[in-house]
């Protein structure tokens, strides 16, 4: 509007004449103001129009805004591709898709996807299918059902141990009893959940429950609980590549064969796994937040002080204990995370101590014991009352008479037993079975202790980095404070401001030091009401009595003063970034060197290494992205085979080798196209030699079974009835061997270049 037009308009107004046809220098006089006194007509006019203004600024910047996230994210697409180099089928897709306006539900239909897939696989046969009298594990799975809704829980680790009596801990137990209520409601469900006469039971109604009951647990536990965790490690990362990393978990095909073909609940102890290990990928605090004017500088120093508080206390930590607990409880297996789980919280513990914050280490400490605690005590409360229950529940789950492997596993201990020498050099026969376990835990306990050290040593350096980040955080918006407090609005000074809030508040010391101390995690005076243990949860913005006052010096600048979004932090903590790597370290160990291995226990060093795969080629990290991603695939592809004997037993032959191409071409995986290349890596001539052997051995299992008899084979196989399935174990054994391996090779890269093995130096 013109200064002309304004000043008509003020004239007209004045006099309280309306112009000609209610036109009021090119504007309309609303009625409402036509009765008010002249100077209230005036200011009531000028704010409408000074609101319009504002309005039509306000929808051209979030339009200039909106363009420029456009281009902003388009720009970041472009350099994703370009870091991420090769091009592959899966991605391909999410071009394509995004190109078509479905961008946002490009998650829901990979989950579609991933179901849909499910579904399929679960059409096929199933362990034990048509086997009397012992069946598989889908009739193990539907009788604890039965014994969990038909007996008190005192005889659940007592009931006819022979046929598949109870042998996981009590939590799989109270999933079963739930899903037996749950079936109650159905009367087609009944008859084939009948304590003893159901036994055996393969009723098409029985069946679609039982595969139902997976398909539903692991929507809503494992899907969910690995889109969480790879929100949260990639967040830095475009949205594209955050997908197709999802996509190859969901659709990861060994645990969709195990649980929805062969049939068991693994997906909710791993689930659970992966809840608590995305609540334990911390972030180290970001220095650089925008703040501008005090109002913002003291919403800043609240988010601050609430960081602080959340950071401290460590409430991720005490869910993340909850979550595993529950997993431990679930199946046995879980243990294999144990070790890295407790390195990385105990060297919390102990960098909280080592930074000088006894109390918050003491509380953290035992606070994780306590929930621990409390999570098992919760789920084995029925046989608390008595030891010799107790002992018998112990006993059902570690079952040291079984042998110190059992079937065809790839690890140390199989593939040693098979070694073409003497029977009376077999370790079986050689020593007790006390002894075996004996050896087996002490082996265990060596394989795991360099990554665990070098974890626990990782946590203690990331509270100290987060303490030195506490006070550069501080520091900076305490100077930000100073620069901007004294050119907005009111124009008074920083020390008027600062007396301001103290008044306010009653916080006796100065603002600086207040967030000094406060952001180190001090016992000290803070600016959350003198205490970060008491009081309200910020006096820059509260009184004495509690309620909101802001002061006289922030008021005027509330709404002058645009607000800026927070920046938090993407850097992951040195612990978060070696958390995987040791899950995988540690599991592995397990796998090879542990005590009663079974073949589908593969599928828990698999869990964080898929989850730490990208895209193919991507060159973020020097190239050590992309290894990773060879190291993940190859580890994959292998533990599928070392599973072939089991599900071709099952049935699930056919939807092996499906599941197993097709994955392995959606995310572009060819194993011997590196060799093409003048610089090979090791991985990638490992990977070569892997997969030539696989695919020899497969097409030789295929010529013996469907070439005519000759009877020096038929003598062969006679003598060696299980001479592919050894042979299968010689093979996969040394390639997990070196994974494991390469994860202690990556562990020492990544704590000497983080400089985490020089904590002692710096910590002084």
């Amino acid at each position: 509007m013109s200064a002309r037009a304004y000043s008509s308009s003020s004239r007209v107004l004045w006099s309280g004449t309306p112009s000609a046809g209610g036109a009021v220098g090119g504007g309309t006089v609303p009625e409402s103001i036509c009765d008010a006194p002249s100077h209230e007509r005036i200011a009531q006019w000028r704010e409408q129009h000074i609101q319009a203004l504002q309005n039509e600024v306000l929808a051209s910047r979030k339009g200039y805004l909106d363009a420029r996230s456009g281009i902003v994210k388009h720009r970041r697409h472009v350099r994703e591709d370009l870091a991420s180099g090769t091009d592959v089928p899966l991605r391909s897709v999410l071009r394509y898709l995004s190109q078509e306006e479905l961008q946002d539900a490009l998650v829901y239909l990979g989950l579609l996807v991933a179901i849909m897939v499910r579904c399929i696989v679960a059409l096929g046969d199933w362990s034990g299918r048509g086997m009397p009298p012992m069946h598989g594990d889908f009739e193990a799975q539907r009788h604890w059902l039965e014994l969990t809704w038909h007996l008190p829980t005192d005889e659940w680790y007592l009931y006819d141990l022979p046929y598949w009596g109870l042998d996981y801990p009590p939590f799989t137990a109270w999933v079963s009893w739930l899903c037996a209520w749950v079936a109650m409601w159905f009367p087609a469900l009944r008859d084939g959940l009948e304590l003893d006469t159901s036994r055996g039971s393969e009723a098409p109604a029985v069946v679609l429950y039982m595969r139902l009951s997976v398909l539903v647990l692991d929507v809503l536990i494992y899907l969910p609980s690995v889109a969480w965790f790879i929100s949260r490690r990639y967040e830095s990362r475009s949205k594209r590549v955050r997908q197709i990393a999802l996509l190859s978990v969901w659709l990861q095909p060994m645990l969709i064969l195990v649980d929805h073909g062969h049939f068991q609940y693994n997906s909710v102890m791993l689930g659970l796994s992966a809840m608590s290990f995305a609540l334990l990928q911390s972030k180290l605090p970001h220095v650089h937040a925008s703040i501008r004017g005090p109002a913002v500088a003291t919403a800043a120093l609240q988010r601050l002080v609430l960081d602080t508080l959340s950071r401290h206390v460590s409430l991720r930590y005490l869910a993340a204990a909850v979550l595993f607990s529950l997993s431990l409880c679930f199946k046995q297996m879980a243990l294999y995370y144990a070790p890295a789980i407790f390195a990385i919280m105990f060297g919390r513990c102990v960098g909280l101590l080592l930074s000088h914050q006894w109390l918050r280490g003491m509380a953290l400490f035992a606070g994780l014991a306590c929930v621990t605690t409390a999570t098992f005590a919760s789920v084995f409360a029925p046989w608390l009352r008595s030891w010799t229950d107790l002992a018998q529940v112990i006993h059902r789950i570690f079952p040291l008479a079984r042998g110190l492997f059992e079937d065809k596993v790839a690890n140390v201990w199989c593939a040693l037993s098979v070694l073409p020498v003497g029977a009376k050099w077999k370790l079986q026969h050689m020593f007790h079975v006390s002894t075996l376990a004996k050896l087996s835990l002490v082996t265990v306990l060596f394989a795991i202790l360099p990554s665990c050290v070098l974890l626990f040593l990782a946590s203690i350096e990331s509270v100290y980095r987060e303490s030195i980040m506490d006070d550069a955080q501080a520091e900076q918006v305490v100077a930000k404070v100073r620069r901007h407090a004294g050119s907005v609005a009111s124009g008074k000074s920083y020390s008027r401001l600062a007396s301001s809030m103290r008044d306010d508040g009653g916080c006796a010391r100065s603002l600086a030091a207040s967030v000094h101390d406060s952001s180190r995690g001090s016992d000290r005076h803070s600016v959350a009401s003198g205490s970060l243990l008491a009081g309200s949860t910020s006096t820059l913005m509260r009184g004495a009595d509690g309620h909101s006052r802001p002061s006289a010096s922030i008021t005027p600048t509330m709404t002058a003063i645009r607000p800026t979004s927070h920046r938090s932090s993407v850097t992951p903590s040195p612990a978060a970034e070696l958390f995987p790597y040791t899950l995988v370290s540690t599991s592995l160990a397990f796998f090879l060197f542990g005590f009663q291995t079974h073949e589908k226990s593969i599928l828990l060093p698999l869990l964080p290494l898929t989850m730490l795969m990208t895209v193919k080629g991507d060159r973020t990290g020097a190239g050590a992205v992309a290894a990773d991603w060879e190291w993940a695939v190859l580890t994959n592809n292998v533990g599928m085979f070392s599973l072939w004997p089991l599900l071709l037993r099952d049935g699930q032959g056919l939807a092996w080798c499906i599941l197993l191409l097709v994955w392995n071409a959606l995310i572009g995986y060819r194993p011997w196209e590196a060799l093409h290349t003048t610089r090979a890596t090791f991985v990638a001539w490992l990977s070569a030699a892997a997969h030539f052997g696989m695919l020899g051995l497969l097409l030789l299992q295929g010529f013996v079974a469907c070439a005519p008899r000759i009877a020096w084979i038929d003598g062969l196989l006679l003598r060696y009835p299980d001479l592919f399935p050894v042979l299968n174990v010689l093979l996969c054994m040394p390639v997990f061997m070196m994974v494991w391996l390469w994860s202690l090779k990556k562990h020492l890269e990544m704590t000497l270049a983080s400089g985490v093995l020089a904590i002692t130096k710096t910590s002084k």
